[in-house]
């Protein structure tokens, strides 16, 4: 009993050592401990020092606070709670928040109406302060007319300072802008050297067009080696349009050596994205039999999965397979259905099919 006694006191007194230590920490030390205490999730603590403070203008935490609301983790998602914070760090001067402000005033988020030129007041804020992401936005405002007159030489201005401060996505729109001549004269070389810059930094869109560029000899001279190392790089970062390539180059033996099996790998890759025209091609190599066990069935499976996509070609293959019994079932009603469809997008000897299956009483 006695020694029950001893441990109830002790553990009193370890309390009131720690209720003794949380009234002697600063201020200070507690926002620097719920700061901590986010970055090893435990949320539901730092929210608790945070409520229990008055007047935090700490713009750390606030920023902090604001990106676990807005995500949902560790805590339920609330994307209005998330801006109150936000909302509060901005103006306390944050770029990181007035970025964020004007991300949910341009997409309507948390309560806030859609609101163009408040979301581009707030990016035009963060410039001023020369934060990379401001800048970059009021660029992209001014590219689109988005919230302010459209003016491209203005974004080009501060695409050119978001470029300044790294800013890898200014990058690939500066080089977008003069691929495309959006506002400005097409300057091929401008745009390569803006590619160039963001696909150093591995940005994928970056080096789908750059490998487009190259394969197709667009103000350069075509080069499908370096067009398919371009591919490459993007398929690895997860471009389904540059694996869509990199199974094609495989496949024809285009800047690199043929391959059939790899082909099929990248072609696999690029269908478990949606990418319609590998499913299209993949469908083909099962049919074959190229790179892989020949196989009807799963050659037909692709054609239909791409033809409800709308894919022409892939609509008029799945009705020859329903039409020859290949890998499905003979049915010409099914046949008819998809040669029509085929058609209907552009298939023109889809037509023929049609008519042929009319004149022998099929359909």
């Amino acid at each position: 009993m006695k020694k029950t006694i001893m441990s109830v006191c002790s553990v009193a007194a370890l309390l009131g050592m720690v209720l003794t230590f949380a009234s002697c920490t600063s201020k200070e030390e507690k926002i620097a401990q719920a700061i901590e205490f986010i970055k090893q999730e435990k949320v539901a603590e730092a929210v608790a020092i945070y409520q229990e403070l008055e007047d935090v203008q700490d713009t750390t935490l606030l920023n902090r606070l604001g990106d676990v609301y807005a995500d949902g983790k560790g805590i339920e998602q609330d994307s209005a709670k998330a801006l109150t914070f936000f909302e509060k760090s901005a103006n306390l001067g944050n770029p990181y928040a007035m970025v964020e402000l004007s991300f949910a005033f341009f997409n309507a988020q948390g309560g806030y109406q859609k609101d163009e030129k408040k979301a581009f007041e707030w990016d035009k804020k963060a410039a001023e302060l020369g934060y990379g992401r401001g800048l970059k936005n009021v660029a992209l405002s001014y590219r689109d007319g988005a919230g302010v007159e459209k003016d491209p030489q203005k974004a080009i201005e501060y695409f050119q300072k978001a470029i300044e401060k790294g800013n890898v996505y200014a990058m690939y729109c500066l080089g977008r802008m003069y691929m495309d001549g959006d506002g400005v004269l097409v300057n091929m070389e401008e745009a390569i050297k803006y590619y160039q810059m963001a696909a150093d930094k591995n940005h994928k869109e970056a080096l789908d067009d750059l490998a487009y560029i190259y394969d197709n000899g667009k103000g350069v001279k075509k080069d499908k080696k370096k067009a398919f190392e371009y591919y490459l790089r993007a398929a690895e970062l997860g471009s389904d349009y540059s694996q869509f390539n990199v199974a094609y180059d495989y496949e024809y033996g285009i800047g690199t050596k043929r391959d059939y099996k790899k082909a099929v790998e990248w072609y696999l890759k690029a269908v478990n994205q949606g990418n319609v025209s590998a499913m299209c091609n993949l469908g083909v190599m099962y049919g074959k039999g190229q790179g892989v066990e020949q196989n009807w069935q799963k050659a037909a499976e692709m054609y239909l999965k791409a033809a409800e996509k709308g894919d022409a070609q892939s609509q008029y293959n799945i009705a020859w397979y329903y039409y020859n019994g290949k890998g499905v079932q003979k049915n010409f009603h099914e046949a008819a259905k998809w040669f029509q469809k085929a058609y209907d997008n552009g298939k023109n000897e889809a037509l023929e099919m049609i008519n042929y299956m009319a004149g022998r009483g099929e359909i």
